[in-house]
């Protein structure tokens, strides 16, 4: 019984797989949004710091707060890996990005985070950096590489799966 409830299971989530992943994606944009100007409160003045890698600067010369810097942008870094392995998977892609997705989760997660640093930055809604834009755009083509790795781990483990029925078959 088990085993014809996991089945179903797979193959819906086989067949709405893009679907449920574009859901996702929208969801996670959102909460992207949310989290990084919605649920901010407004300081006084505007605020952008636009030194390239600026954190990194710091910790080579010894400044005292060059660890919760860095930190930051690891953080960053992090917060946009789901974006990239939830981008949802089209067959329409503009010819210039074809045999190139990475490339397009990189511009599409750096366009996202710009919007983000902008819209912080004119309703003062906190610190409006270049390195967030690079880190978040990093971030994204990360979780492309890690969805890659995993589907091609997935089709590996299918197909030899789908080769040992067969063999299970003729015997």
């Amino acid at each position: 019984m088990r085993k014809i409830v996991a089945r179903k299971i797979a193959q819906y989530l086989c067949e709405y797989r893009n679907k449920i992943q574009s859901v996702l994606f929208i969801a996670y944009c959102l909460f992207i949004v949310y989290y990084t100007v919605l649920s901010r409160e407004s300081s006084a003045e505007h605020q952008i710091e636009l030194r390239f890698m600026w954190a990194y600067r710091e910790m080579l010369t010894g400044h005292l707060k060059w660890k919760e810097d860095v930190g930051y942008n690891l953080k960053n870094i992090l917060f946009f890996v789901p974006f990239g392995f939830l981008f949802p998977k089209k067959d329409s892609i503009p010819t210039w990005f074809k045999n190139r997705r990475w490339l397009l989760i990189l511009c599409a997660g750096m366009l996202l985070s710009i919007f983000v640093e902008l819209t912080q930055y004119i309703f003062c809604l906190g610190l409006c950096e270049l390195d967030d834009v690079v880190c978040n755009g990093l971030g994204a083509v990360i979780g492309h590489g890690l969805f890659r790795c995993i589907m091609l781990f997935v089709m590996k483990y299918k197909d030899l799966k789908d080769k040992t029925s067969i063999k299970e078959l003729n015997e």
